[in-house]
């Protein structure tokens, strides 16, 4: 009779107890999905670069917010350049404009390309340089393997996207023959560590792990600048152009 008695007590309680595993699996689900949604909402591309960005209104509000100008730096990175107001300047990665834009106005009598993947982007800062007047500003569609420059350039710049380029030694080997005599390729990006901004640490690649896979495609760490409080701000320099004084 006792055994009868505690089998209808299971029978009656086993639904509560599936409902309750169920919501508990199901919740872990959701906060993993969630988690994954949160890391797709990073302003910039991840892992192997397969991240999108379609949407170059939304992108905008990102990646062009006041807020950014603290830690970015953008004024003092290009001080820092020394360029001249001729200089041609290509922006590998240049999405909705933030530093093509500041180039274009401090070099009047120079050329910027922007250079991005998507055409939303590439569309996006060409309206932008039409609406400003910067007619020295063109954003170009580039490939995953070939920015396809227009023109020999005196700087190479590339911010918070050194890290998405696939193959890049071969990428930036290929690349050396685009550089003016003396010319620069310039790589800022995340340092390791826990930052307000920036994308997982485990995205993130060292300093020595650029230095060595650039040493390797045929460049030379030239200069180091420490300006920037979340990011590395290397200068290279093609080996068969490096030049012992730099501008």
């Amino acid at each position: 009779m006792r055994k009868i008695h505690l089998l209808w007590i299971v029978l009656i309680l086993m639904p509560g107890i599936l409902f309750l595993v169920w919501k508990v699996f199901n919740g872990g689900l959701n906060n993993m999905a969630g988690q994954k949604q949160e890391h797709g909402k990073h302003p910039y591309k991840h892992g192997n670069g397969q991240h999108r960005f379609k949407d170059a209104e939304k992108w905008a509000k990102r990646f062009e917010k006041p807020q950014r100008d603290e830690w970015q730096k953008p004024d003092e990175v290009i001080r820092a350049l020394n360029l001249n107001e001729s200089s041609i300047v290509a922006d590998i990665g240049s999405a909705t404009g933030y530093f093509p834009v500041r180039f274009a106005e401090a070099l009047p009598e120079g050329r910027v390309y922007g250079v991005d993947t998507e055409k939303s982007m590439v569309d996006f800062l060409n309206s932008r340089a039409r609406r400003d007047g910067l007619s020295n500003l063109s954003s170009l569609l580039g490939k995953p393997d070939d920015p396809e420059i227009p023109e020999p350039v005196d700087v190479v710049f590339i911010c918070n996207t050194y890290h998405h380029i696939n193959n890049r030694k071969q990428y930036f080997s290929k690349m050396k023959s685009i550089f003016r005599p003396g010319g620069r390729l310039v790589v800022v990006d995340f340092k390791k560590g826990e930052f307000p901004v920036g994308p997982p640490d485990e995205m993130k690649l060292l300093v020595q792990t650029v230095v060595s896979e650039l040493s390797d495609a045929g460049y030379r760490l030239v200069k180091k600048s420490d300006i920037l409080p979340y990011q590395y701000f290397l200068i290279f320099q093609p080996e068969d152009g490096f030049q012992d004084s730099l501008p």
